[in-house]
């Protein structure tokens, strides 16, 4: 009975079943990210895989899948469907990576319209010039003959992909390895029809289960590709674009966070000096190149002891979360790296947590020393205690205003 499972009849119908349960997890990622986010690459890829359930839904009614002698309608529907199935798949791969360009969409109708033209003429070949029931070992040949074309056609599409789609791909080994394994599966099925009539039970065996391991390495293909981009979108709601920092919400809701967990954070608060003259004099892109040394340094120093964020501006903040390090002397080393390594100077501030205070009022105690170096003189570094700035004119921002 296990015989019969693997290697007998029932073969390419256990191993249909196992595609179609990967198809149907692999098609309700698609269809949910096509009707969410609409773009091309999802409509390709949940077409594609609707095509290849459906070639496999037939083979599960047929019992087996047709061999390279059928002359019957199955076979060459089966076969196409495999074609165009297998260069949609392909397109929407491509699409999951790049832009969808005019050459790619033209070459895409122009493999399924070849595939189409292929079937048409076994139709016609099949229905008109090999009807003759009283030939039947020659219309057998013929069909043989007839059937190879598509084949062909397969290897050539096989060979295209992986020596041209490959490179504009991100992972770029797994579909290697996808396409050797397709290969592999083709090579079998051609093997066991044209050389062995069907009757080996090793290429049968590679024909009906080496698709399952297709469609396996498939799946974790989107199925990471699909993690990437989740991925992406999260990474970007939580960063600023010019910088790569964390971006002000997600700033505020890590430190939020710290507080009310009682870690002992201190807050570092830099502005850079003279920004507005430098962006006069320079140019905005000088301006954003000096913001981005300023945050790479920032960002390097707050890896292994906190995190780093831009709260609006040419302000970045810090959040220093390890316990063992002393606020103040981060603090120093990072307006004495700015200074060395920036082309720039900045303003420093800093305030380390005490009971009751929450993470808003914790952020402006570190604005306010920030304001208050740079109100005597820039490039320094102040640590916050009450009353720094009394009989000093704070900024707007800092009364509330």
């Amino acid at each position: 009975m296990a015989r019969d499972l693997f290697l007998g009849t029932l073969g390419g119908t256990v191993s249909a079943m196992m595609i179609l349960l990967m198809l149907l997890l692999m098609i309700s990622m698609s269809l949910r990210l096509m009707l969410s986010r609409r773009k091309k690459a999802y409509f390709s890829l949940t077409f594609s895989l609707l095509l290849i359930a459906v070639q496999y839904f037939a083979i599960v009614l047929l019992g087996s899948r047709p061999g390279a002698h059928d002359g019957g309608v199955e076979h060459y529907l089966i076969h196409g469907l495999q074609a165009l199935s297998f260069i949609a798949l392909n397109v929407g791969l491509y699409q999951l990576y790049n832009p969808t360009k005019r050459k790619v969409t033209f070459l895409a109708y122009l493999g399924g319209l070849i595939a189409a033209l292929i079937m048409g003429a076994r139709y016609y070949a099949a229905s008109q010039l090999f009807a003759d029931p009283a030939a039947a070992t020659a219309t057998a040949q013929a069909n043989a003959f007839l059937n190879v074309w598509m084949d062909i056609y397969l290897y050539i599409v096989i060979f295209f992909c992986f020596y041209f789609v490959t490179p504009s791909i991100g992972q770029s080994t797994k579909y290697q390895l996808a396409l050797v394994v397709f290969f592999l599966t083709h090579s079998a099925a051609v093997l066991n029809g044209y050389v062995y009539g069907g009757a080996s039970v090793g290429f049968s065996f590679a024909e009906n289960f080496l698709p399952v391991v297709f469609f396996f390495i498939v799946f974790l293909f989107i199925f990471e590709r699909v993690l990437e981009l989740m991925q992406a979108v999260y990474q970007s709601s939580i960063t600023d674009g010019l910088t790569g920092l964390y971006n002000r919400r997600y700033f505020m809701r890590r430190l939020e966070q710290l507080v009310l967990s009682g870690v002992p954070v201190g807050v570092i608060f830099t502005d850079i000096d003279n920004f507005k003259k430098l962006n006069d004099t320079k140019g905005h892109q000088q301006g954003d190149e000096a913001l981005r040394k300023v945050a790479a340094i920032v960002m390097e120093i707050a890896e292994d002891i906190g995190l780093a964020g831009r709260y609006g501006g040419e302000e970045i903040v810090m959040i220093v979360s390890d316990p063992r390090q002393d606020t103040s002397k981060v603090a120093e080393r990072v307006r004495a790296r700015i200074e060395a390594e920036a082309g720039v100077t900045v303003s420093v501030g800093w305030a380390k947590h005490r009971k009751g205070l929450t993470a808003e009022q914790l952020t402006k105690q570190a604005d306010e020393a920030m304001y208050f170096s740079k109100k005597t003189g820039k490039n320094r570094v102040t640590g916050y205690k009450p009353g720094l700035l009394v009989g000093m004119a704070a900024p707007k921002h800092l009364r509330g205003e």
